[in-house]
């Protein structure tokens, strides 16, 4: 199987674009609810803490618990296949969460968008890694990771516009649904656009499986492999998924920081604000993995991971910043360097897990990746401010304060425990062959 050639570039980089493109509508299927918290809570009477657990665990826990299973299935069926069922299903969900009318109703909803979702990444990684040597691989890897914050700053600005389009009209009259309030509206039209992929998903041709691992020796199990290099792997587990906490505290809350203490409206912080993280979070997993190349060929070892715990600590450090700024425009400010810095590692950070993995594990490797990232920070990142903010500020307008404090107690810290997995990651490796510049 491996001495099949690897796809032409022109097919390698179509799926990386197709791929790309699946999860940036993911990311808005998943992010634009943010934007939409405060007609929601109207609308809804929720609670920032029912929010909170909307946005991150309803999600979350089961987009977690989904990953492995679906993990182990692009491990061993065709991942386009699996990928175009979960696109189906996900934008559905999204779709169904317009039709909310209670706060049960919307958390089920989006338990679907979860286990939608988790078809996603495991499979799309796996695609890549068998798109590409390892030596090219870290660009796609990191556009792909890029297409996260994409698909977040798109939920903002499309769902910006969405308001503004109906602002003034306590309904809006749509085909097939009748009338729905404005935000209702911008769910179900979203995740009706989402359905796109399926025809593009057709387009895309399953590579080969290849086993080019690092790593020397069979590893038939992923739980056996993970205990064998449990100095590294562990450690790397830990630091990122607790690094999620930040970042989803800060895609779930800054909408609301803006609108609420600055005086921003809906349509307003979707155009300025999703801008600033479309370009800003949208280049920083690009920039991170050129920067680990760069500093991979002037003879820095495992730069990709010295990447992932700078971006760490320059994210924590930025973003407290923004938290405490007096006005909407110096919290922009501040924002734009924190979103680069905190999508640094988006790339590098699961790049270092697909080189070191072999073939017949990586799917399974990204699902607990992702159900990590999931677990914890969906789980305690939305929370992590609500709880901050409901019950030791006690008032919603320290919106900024919490995200200052929740920066700066998670930043450094999982930078530190990134940055000593270097060892670890060599010793892994050590007497198998070594693994490329970029990794």
């Amino acid at each position: 199987m491996n001495e099949a050639p690897w796809p032409k570039p022109a097919r390698a980089w179509w799926t990386v674009s197709v791929l790309t493109f699946a999860y940036v509508v993911s990311f808005v299927d998943r992010t634009i609810l943010s934007l939409l918290i405060e007609p929601i809570k109207a609308d809804l009477a929720l609670s920032d803490t029912q929010i909170a657990l909307v946005q991150g665990i309803a999600f979350g826990l089961f987009y977690a618990a989904m990953g492995l299973p679906l993990g182990w299935l692009a491990d061993r069926v065709s991942r386009r296949l699996l990928i175009g069922l979960g696109a189906a299903f996900w934008c559905a969900a999204t779709a169904v969460c317009g039709l909310a009318s209670s706060f049960p109703q919307l958390f089920a909803a989006r338990i679907g968008v979860g286990v939608g979702e988790a078809a996603l990444s495991p499979a799309a990684m796996s695609m890549i890694s068998d798109s590409f040597p390892k030596e090219r691989r870290a660009l796609p890897i990191g556009i792909y990771a890029g297409a996260a914050a994409l698909g977040a700053g798109l939920a903002l600005i499309l769902g910006g516009s969405v308001i503004r389009l109906v602002s003034g009209a306590s309904q809006v009259s749509l085909p097939l649904v009748g009338d729905v309030a404005a935000w209702q509206a911008a769910f179900i039209l979203v995740g009706v656009f989402g359905l796109v992929l399926l025809p593009l998903m057709a387009t895309v041709v399953e590579p080969v499986r290849r086993n080019d691992t690092a790593v020397p020796g069979p590893a038939q199990r992923i739980d056996r492999f993970i205990f064998q290099h449990a100095s590294f792997m562990v450690r790397h587990y830990v630091a990122v998924s607790t690094y999620s906490i930040l970042i989803y505290a800060v895609l779930s809350w800054v909408p609301a920081h803006l609108i609420r203490v600055f005086g921003w409206t809906p349509a307003e912080v979707g155009l300025r604000y999703g801008l600033v993280l479309l370009v800003f979070g949208g280049a920083g997993t690009v920039v991170g993995a050129w920067f680990a190349i760069w500093l991979g060929r002037r003879g820095v070892r495992h730069p990709a991971i010295v990447v992932t715990a700078g971006g760490m600590a320059a994210a924590g450090l930025l973003l407290s910043q923004a938290g405490w700024a007096d006005s909407p425009w110096v919290a922009l400010g501040w924002y734009a360097p924190g979103l680069l810095c905190l999508t640094l590692p988006g790339g590098t950070a699961i790049q270092v897990i697909q080189e070191a993995v072999p073939n017949q594990l990586r799917g399974q490797a990204s699902a607990i990746y992702y159900l990590t990232i999931s677990v914890i920070g969906l789980s305690f990142g939305p929370l992590s401010v609500a709880l901050l903010t409901d019950y030791v500020f006690g008032d919603p307008l320290k919106i900024g304060a919490a995200i200052a404090v929740v920066s700066l107690a998670i930043g450094p810290a999982t930078a530190l425990l990134s940055i000593s997995t270097r060892a670890p990651f060599g010793r892994m490796l050590a007497g198998g062959v070594a693994p490329s510049a970029r990794g």
